[in-house]
């Protein structure tokens, strides 16, 4: 990038009718799972062009983590440091159907308008999105770092053709390539270390403490998968499936809520964010394990709310769910689009079906 560029103020039934007259049901309403603080409200959009999305991820490779020497730049930087789940809409300049979006020339580099328009539908192509669509900062950015490989072809060009297409100064510099090889963590720091410490130890004593179990539905498949694939059972640090399954295995009949979110489970993961209770994963990893949960209380015949003994509820969802394929491959292993992934545990089923065949090792 061989120019500032200018500042733009931006808009900114069945079996579960039959175990209902043995098991603990709950009146409360959808969303069971209450954070431990008020979730904020919706943040707006930040409008940013495509290829300022490359040209942070460049000027990182550069070795300008903090000041990327570009106030727009910085201020992106700032934004989605600050809260990587911030909305980015993607604009750019088009002829025709998509005119609508068009934010005009003020943040065009000095390379000229066609370079520009040809270089942002160029990575747009790449990442399969188009003119408008807004996604969260991380799952973007991390969608830019998997899809857009090299500059070449996209920044400049190994033939100049004439002074229109010279392409951007830094196109063959590395530095695209750099920052790429860095990674998301360039961008977005990872969770403290200590903090997820102390989370996994309060979380996992919670874990033990609790006289009702609150586990989002798709974890129970999870919690399977944990279980057949473990020679040897033991806690982990990323999350309490372990301390999940022994409390369950020494108590079959401890109360299991289903609950909405995230879970007992998630608080020492390095995707999970304190201050909202939410999943912050990439790959829209939060809307992915949403549809997963609602596949599993439509299969089992369940709601949010609804609480049986786990001995209960693992006899429903072994009953009614045969294969992860049903619920972490969405039934057809096919991953329709970058946010819709398909889970590893679909591709390979045996530790479910190990799991389902020991009855996660509830005796009885």
């Amino acid at each position: 990038m061989n120019q500032r560029i200018t500042r733009r103020m931006f808009t900114t039934g069945g079996a579960a009718a039959a175990l209902s007259a043995t098991s603990f049901r709950t009146e409360r309403a959808c969303g069971a799972q209450e954070p431990t603080v008020p979730v904020p409200s919706s943040p707006v959009a930040l409008e940013v062009r495509p290829y300022q999305l490359m040209c942070v991820i460049c000027q990182i490779g550069r070795g300008c983590t903090e000041n990327l020497d570009d106030p727009r730049l910085n201020e992106i930087v700032k934004a989605v440091r600050q809260d990587r789940k911030r909305p980015l809409t993607l604009r750019c300049n088009t002829d025709h159907v998509y005119r609508y979006q068009n934010p005009g020339h003020g943040e065009d580099t000095s390379e000229g308008e066609l370079f520009n328009a040809k270089r942002d539908l160029d990575i747009l192509q790449k990442l399969g999105l188009v003119p408008g669509d807004t996604r969260p900062a991380v799952d973007l950015i991390e969608r830019v770092l998997a899809k857009v490989i090299v500059s070449r072809d996209i920044c400049g060009y190994e033939k100049v053709t004439s002074e229109t297409w010279r392409g951007c100064a830094q196109a063959n510099s590395g530095n695209y390539e750099k920052g790429r090889a860095l990674g998301i963590k360039a961008i977005f720091p990872p969770r403290n270390v200590d903090e997820k410490a102390r989370y996994k130890k309060s979380s996992a004593a919670d874990v033990y403490e609790a006289r009702i179990l609150k586990i989002r539905p798709h974890h129970l498949l999870c919690m399977s998968c944990f279980y057949g694939r473990s020679g040897k059972l033991a806690p982990i640090k990323e999350d309490n499936l372990f301390e999940a399954i022994d409390v369950i295995q020494k108590n079959p009949d401890i109360p299991v809520m289903l609950v909405a979110g995230c879970c007992m489970i998630c608080p020492p993961c390095e995707k999970y964010d304190p201050a909202t209770n939410f999943c912050v994963g990439g790959k829209s990893m939060a809307l992915r394990d949403q549809k997963k949960d609602l596949d599993v209380l439509q299969k089992v015949g369940l709601k949010y709310g609804d609480t049986l003994s786990a001995r209960q509820l693992y006899q429903l969802v072994y009953e009614r769910i045969h294969s992860t394929r049903d619920i972490c491959g969405f039934g057809d292993n096919l991953a329709s689009a970058y946010e819709w992934s398909i889970c590893g545990g679909a591709e390979k089923d045996g530790p479910y079906q190990k799991a389902r065949t020991e009855r996660l090792g509830i005796k009885g």
